[in-house]
């Protein structure tokens, strides 16, 4: 994610989390999916939210449309203006040839996202610390997270329990605020294998594993995983026997899932570090399982 999708997130989280929300994700979610053949297959991911959330407010009354198209120009003017106050050359007394640019293209977009920013800001209705402080806690979401959860859970069996039960109330012992309205962990066993998915958009526990792969949100996952689970695991690497029964969860706008994937055996012994090694993003998933790497390990 380039700076403006993590920005256009971060301002979809804050203003469905208002009091009162400015929008809802359902809301968010019915223009995405009534968009035009055309702009659905071609926009991108966040470029299909920046649009649906322009629209969503500009319906609810939020601003109107001249009113955010004159913001869309001052957007525009400001960005040719830094362009153009940029120095001609740089002497840094070292290079940064490792270092790319945020954002080389930028999308249209990203225009419209930061119009959309600026008017719920001049409006009060939004705020640049708050926005800052959520694209901040995305940035420390994400797979290492849930491999840290997941290792805890797997060394410490009063910790797992109460995450399977309670799973928000086990995760604040540990100082992880879920933000998600309800959070499950579905542990997998040698009889049922889980796996998660959103069929209708992009539902994911962001709060807890960062932001979903481009495969989740695709709508051949969406659609397969449901249909044939096992074809779409087995495409994973991931090998479901037939005696082990495989569950698909639909995640949606009020409730995500994580999986806690089986410990490998010959583990004993490790600690939480070791372990959490063995957990990917995948495994949280549910597509592919906790493995330990071949050759590795205390005894490898």
């Amino acid at each position: 994610m380039v700076f403006w999708e993590k920005r256009m997130e971060a301002v979809r989280d804050c203003i469905s989390r208002s009091e009162p929300p400015l929008m809802s994700v359902d809301e968010m979610r019915r223009v995405i999916e009534t968009m035009g053949k055309e702009a659905y297959n071609t926009l991108g991911f966040y470029e299909k939210k920046a649009a649906a959330v322009r629209d969503v407010l500009i319906e609810k009354g939020v601003f109107d449309a001249g009113e955010l198209a004159a913001r869309i120009e001052r957007v525009r003017e400001r960005r040719e203006t830094a362009i153009k106050d940029l120095p001609d050359s740089f002497d840094h007394r070292h290079d940064h040839d490792d270092i790319k640019d945020d954002d080389p293209t930028p999308s249209e977009y990203s225009v419209i996202s930061e119009a959309v920013y600026d008017c719920l800001v001049d409006k009060g209705l939004l705020s640049a610390e708050t926005v800052g402080r959520m694209i901040e806690r995305m940035e420390k979401a994400g797979p290492a997270l849930g491999a840290r959860i997941v290792a805890r859970a797997w060394t410490i069996p009063g910790f797992k329990k109460t995450l399977l039960q309670d799973s928000k109330a086990a995760l604040l012992e540990i100082g992880v605020k879920p933000l998600e309205a309800q959070f499950v962990v579905l542990e997998n066993t040698p009889e049922i294998h889980n796996v998660i998915v959103c069929t209708l958009c992009s539902c994911y526990p962001r709060s807890i594993l960062g932001a979903p792969p481009a495969w989740y949100v695709s709508k051949a996952y969406r659609s397969r995983v449901v249909h044939e689970p096992r074809a779409v695991l087995a495409e994973f690497g991931t090998e479901i026997g037939n005696n082990i029964e495989v569950r698909v969860h639909d995640s949606t706008a009020d409730l995500r899932y994580m999986v806690l994937p089986m410990r490998p055996s010959g583990t004993e012994g490790w600690n939480g570090e070791e372990l959490g090694e063995l957990v990917n993003r995948d495994s949280l998933i549910g597509v592919t399982t906790a493995t330990r790497p071949e050759g590795e390990g205390k005894d490898g």
